[in-house]
């Protein structure tokens, strides 16, 4: 039987109230797949400004060393990882990489009004 827009709303934002958690798992995968190339983990937008709505995805910047030279490969590859660490399939994550440089500049010019940085807990 398929569950009405009203309850599949409340159970995607009961997984978006998790943002720490889930972003956690990413930062913990990010340095067991990147190691020393993983300089931080931040969340970003409504997560870290506190206005996640049921439409909300979870915002996690990677910051890295240098810029990778392939994108894909290695966002597949923090992905794998934090699935295999718990991350389930249905929690709705945006991953970003970029360089400390790219991170900063953005900040700089607003695009990121908040940033919560993510440890490994």
């Amino acid at each position: 039987m398929r569950k009405g827009w009203a309850r599949a709303a409340l159970e995607r934002f009961e997984l978006l109230k998790r943002w720490r958690e889930y972003a956690s798992i990413v930062a913990r995968a990010c340095r067991e797949v990147l190691g020393e190339g993983c300089l931080k983990v931040y969340a970003v937008g409504g997560a870290a400004e506190g206005r996640l709505t049921v439409l909300s995805d979870i915002d996690v910047v990677i910051v890295m060393k240098s810029p990778p030279k392939d994108c894909l490969n290695v966002l597949l590859g923090v992905r794998r990882r934090a699935w295999e660490l718990g991350l389930g399939d249905e929690v709705p994550l945006d991953l970003k990489l970029m360089t400390l440089e790219e991170f900063e500049e953005l900040r700089r010019r607003g695009v990121f009004r908040e940033v919560v940085e993510v440890g490994t807990e």
